[in-house]
């Protein structure tokens, strides 16, 4: 009888291998941000469009995974953690990470294309963004330069799920999720500021230390807020951006930055909270 254990042997492997692929594009670090599409829901004259609202959502959850996914290949010679990263530690990169990984842009760009030319935008720039962050010319260590590129990943995806150019209203929102987003981003650079200056990428973080960043946090939130006063916002909403962007500074800038890692989740469920009621007052105003 011929001995198949060589053969389930490999199967086996072959799951692990797809598991790690899979382990490496970090859904629990972005499937909150796959819902910002839903922004296209206020001030949209046209009516609302389940399909056109489930595909931008599929585009951004797409784009995100790609996202973290490239960033895990780049990185998997500095970083450490497996935790973190699936791929840590591996000289050379397995086929299927690749394969999932260029699935994923591949499928953005064609649902995308599919919805509308905002759409394909959107998609290409949080694409390109993802891939200067992480690539070759590793732009994540430049500092100020790669922080706001990582800003652009993110800032296109309320976008994506938008049959015309956005809408006033559309654009409020953006604008406050580019804030707490750079406020979380920040807090991302301080909690890996060790490693990312062993592996010689030099941060916004690493340059000017959690002091310069408490400093950049107590001015980003309150500035940004200003800024909102003259968007188009009702007055109930502009009132409670102020005060959201606000916390989410002092957040940064009174937290213990030895504990970062810790904060940064703190902020990302602080971020969801804001951001929903942000999202009723909008659509309320809107309505």
């Amino acid at each position: 009888m011929r001995d198949s254990r060589p053969v389930e042997s490999q199967s086996a492997l072959r799951w692990t291998t797809w598991g790690r692929a899979g382990r490496a594009l970090r859904a629990s670090g972005w499937w909150y941000f796959s819902l910002l599409p839903l922004t296209s829901l206020v001030g949209e004259a046209d009516g609302v469009d389940i399909g056109r609202l489930l595909a931008g959502v599929a585009v951004a959850a797409l784009c995100l995974a790609y996202a973290y996914g490239f960033n895990g290949i780049a990185d998997r010679g500095m970083d450490r953690d497996a935790g973190k990263n699936a791929l840590a530690g591996l000289v050379e990169l397995p086929r299927e990470a690749a394969v999932l990984v260029g699935a994923c842009a591949a499928g953005a760009l064609l649902i995308a294309a599919a919805l509308s030319p905002v759409a394909l935008v959107a998609t290409g720039v949080s694409l390109v963004a993802a891939t200067l962050y992480s690539a070759r010319l590793r732009l994540k260590r430049l500092p100020i330069v790669g922080t706001l590129v990582n800003m652009l990943i993110f800032a296109p995806l309320p976008f994506v799920g938008a049959r015309h150019l956005p809408s006033p209203e559309m654009l409020v929102l953006a604008y406050c999720f580019c804030v707490l987003v750079t406020q979380n981003q920040l807090l991302h650079e301080i909690a890996d500021r060790h490693e990312d200056a062993s592996g010689g990428v030099r941060t916004t973080a690493v340059v000017v230390g959690a002091a310069g960043l408490r400093a950049i946090a107590v001015l980003l939130g309150p500035v940004a807020a200003l800024l909102l006063w003259r968007m188009p916002a009702a007055p109930l909403t502009a009132l409670a951006a102020t005060l959201g962007l606000s916390a989410g500074a002092a957040m940064i800038a009174l937290g213990d930055m030895e504990r970062a890692a810790q904060w940064r989740v703190a902020h990302r469920w602080y971020s969801l909270g804001i951001g929903a009621l942000l999202f009723a007052l909008v659509a309320r105003g809107a309505a």
